[in-house]
Parts: C-alpha cells; sequence; structure tokens
C-alpha cells in the first residue's frame, strides 16, 4: 500500500514538472513572439539576456557553426571578451583584440584578418555562455516527423496517468 502511494506521488510529480517545463517554453516561445513581430526588436530581451546561434565557423573551435550563445546585454567589455555587435543588419560574435578609446577592434579567432573598427555602442553585449553541438537537435526537433510523435506521446501519456487515477487503477 506504501508503495502505491509513493509511485502515485512520483507519478504526479513528474506529470508537475513536465506540465511546468512546458508552460516554461510556451511563455518564452510567446514573449519572443512579440517582441520580434509586434515590437519590432531585432534581438530578445529576456531579463538582460539574449540568445543567438552562430551561422559561421569564425570563432572556432571555442564557437562551432549552431552553437548557441548567451549574451549579457550592456555588459561592460574588455579586451579578449567574447562580444556580439550588430554590423549593418547582422550580428557578429567575435573577440574583442583592441579598445582604444570609443573604437573596438574585433577578430574571429578563427580568422585571418581583424574586423572594420566598432563604435562601443554597436556592441549589445558580452558573451557568458555557449551551448554547443546544437545543430543537431535543431534539425531534429525542426522536423514535423519527430515533433508529432513526441506531442502524441506526451498526451497519451497524460491521459492514460490521469485515466487510471480517475479509475483507480493500482500499479503492482
Amino acid at each position: 500500500m506504501q508503495h502505491n502511494k509513493i509511485l502515485k506521488i512520483i507519478k504526479n510529480i513528474i506529470i508537475n514538472l513536465i506540465i511546468f517545463i512546458l508552460g516554461i517554453i510556451a511563455i518564452i516561445a510567446i514573449w519572443t513572439s512579440i517582441q520580434l513581430n509586434v515590437q519590432g526588436k531585432e534581438y530578445i530581451d529576456i531579463f538582460g539576456y539574449s540568445i543567438f546561434s552562430t551561422e559561421t565557423a569564425s570563432m572556432s573551435p571555442i564557437i562551432e557553426i549552431g552553437d548557441i550563445v548567451i549574451v549579457k546585454i550592456g555588459e561592460d567589455v574588455q579586451e579578449k571578451d567574447i562580444i556580439t555587435y550588430k554590423n549593418d543588419n547582422s550580428f557578429i560574435t567575435h573577440r574583442i583584440i583592441e579598445i582604444d578609446g570609443e573604437s573596438i577592434i574585433a577578430k574571429g579567432d578563427n580568422n585571418n584578418t581583424q574586423d572594420k573598427p566598432i563604435k562601443k555602442d554597436a556592441i549589445l553585449g558580452k558573451v557568458v555562455f555557449t551551448i554547443n553541438n546544437v545543430e543537431i537537435w535543431k534539425k531534429v526537433f525542426s522536423d514535423m516527423s519527430v515533433i508529432i510523435p513526441i506531442v502524441i506521446t506526451v498526451v497519451l501519456f497524460v491521459i492514460l496517468v490521469c485515466y487510471k487515477e480517475k479509475t483507480g487503477e493500482k500499479n503492482d
């Protein structure tokens, strides 16, 4: 009897955790969509941080194509910091190699040449964290033949657990 109560508590914790995580993901997705589509921002701002995906290997081997960088917006920067800055209509993530007053020179670790000098106000912020090897997961979770079975599985799991609780079925 005690065993069944423990299993029921564990099931409830797991279900609540799944619902909580899905809720947080939904809130972040909605907030991101509002910022980009309604407010017309060029980047998202979640509590002073932004997220970018790298498109080139200019910072290899530290940051590879498809890695995610988390940028602290407005962070004070120093030489050797990895920053994200705006250049024309794109955001670039490179390392600062020289600061001369208001002029900053950056360069990709894997590049042979320096970037054109930029002003400090072009800097969005400092890279504080990198999530590597994301490209494969982006490909997997952007494929509808993967997403649909995952959603169906989660929904069926929740229905099954709720059904068992209502009918009073016990796991022995």
